[in-house]
């Protein structure tokens, strides 16, 4: 049932994708996908493989604090899998969380809780990598000729926005009071809520267990300045590399932009994720289309052809490498010893 469910998104989410690409001008964008010279869609997809594993070497850094976690081929096997499920399920950044960390905790000696607390925190270190990128980018681009006091005011409200939201999200994940001390007495009334119920077995603080080894591995990584120095560089450097396959993309199409623009767009585009697609797909191409057009001032087209084959060198080429490694595990198992005894 969740395979059809998956299958089901990714069909809607191309179809919207195709929709978006009729209304532009189907044509006019296909011709410019096909004349994108290939020397330079090539770099792209090597950047975006770079990118894909920056973001593996974050959640390897945040597990630095937990007993027992996954390491070497079974690290890499639980992760791809993990964020193939991330990139092919609605919702990816908050369903594909507990799938990762399951998979992970599958795949070592570590709990399942604290590899929850891992991902969900490399997940808040994205987010401020991102917003740290895309307000570098709109400062270079602002002092640099050819910035626009409009596109400026634009960027700096959208991150503006993005920047609150970040907020909240690493108070959430961070803050070891209230998010703790409500999600202890929450789960203390659902389990004498449970343990009422005859037919039911009690299982006094198992919840409340759980609750307590993810905060306490929150609390071991916000407890070491070096770690959390380390997972923000390395936040900051995958989505330098994520942006890096939009500018090579752009001068496949022949569109020379300043490298710092694509630094403010393919961040802020991210936000177009929000729709309910795999991926985000549909909101991230429309945002990102509309970022360049009105900041690089292409034609529709090109901007819309530059979206499609930015998210071929990141979003499809991962989902491609996580879906064979997902394959490659169900066939095998978690750690792939059918292949490694042959």
């Amino acid at each position: 049932m969740q395979w059809r469910r998956a299958v089901a998104g990714l069909v809607v989410a191309v179809g919207v994708v195709g929709l978006f690409v009729y209304g532009v001008g189907w044509d006019e964008v296909v011709e410019n996908v096909r004349a994108a010279h290939p020397a330079a869609l090539a770099a792209a997809a090597v950047a975006g493989i770079g990118m894909l594993a920056l973001r593996g070497l974050l959640v390897k850094r945040l597990l630095t604090p937990v007993e027992g976690a996954a390491g070497g081929t079974g690290f890499a096997t639980a992760y791809l899998t993990g964020y193939f499920a991330r990139s092919a399920l609605p919702w990816g950044r908050s369903t594909g969380t507990p799938v990762m960390a399951y998979l992970l905790a599958s795949n070592s000696d570590s709990e399942f809780e604290d590899n929850l607390a891992v991902v969900a925190a490399a997940e808040g270190f994205n987010l401020v990598g991102s917003l740290a990128v895309a307000v570098l980018g709109i400062a270079v681009y602002a002092t640099a000729a050819g910035g626009s006091l409009d596109t400026l005011s634009t960027g700096i409200a959208v991150a503006g926005g993005g920047g609150l939201l970040a907020a909240g999200v690493v108070l959430v994940v961070f803050n070891r009071g209230v998010a703790r001390t409500a999600s202890y007495e929450f789960a203390v009334r659902c389990e004498t809520a449970v343990g009422t119920l005859p037919w039911l077995s009690r299982a006094e603080g198992v919840v409340t267990d759980r609750i307590d080894g993810f905060f306490d591995t929150l609390g071991a990584i916000q407890a070491s300045r070096e770690t959390l120095v380390a997972a923000f560089g390395i936040a900051v450097a995958s989505w330098v590399f994520n942006a890096i396959p939009l500018y090579l993309g752009l001068l496949a199409l022949g569109v020379d932009v300043p490298l710092a623009l694509v630094f403010v767009c393919a961040p802020l585009a991210s936000f177009g994720g929000i729709v309910p697609l795999p991926g985000g797909s549909g909101g991230i191409e429309v945002v990102l289309a509309s970022l360049l057009v009105a900041t690089a001032g292409v034609p529709a087209d090109v901007g819309t052809a530059g979206a499609i084959l930015y998210r071929l060198s990141t979003y499809w080429l991962h989902f491609a490498i996580g879906g064979c490694v997902a394959v490659l595990v169900s066939l095998f198992g978690t750690t792939l010893d059918g292949i490694t005894e042959r």
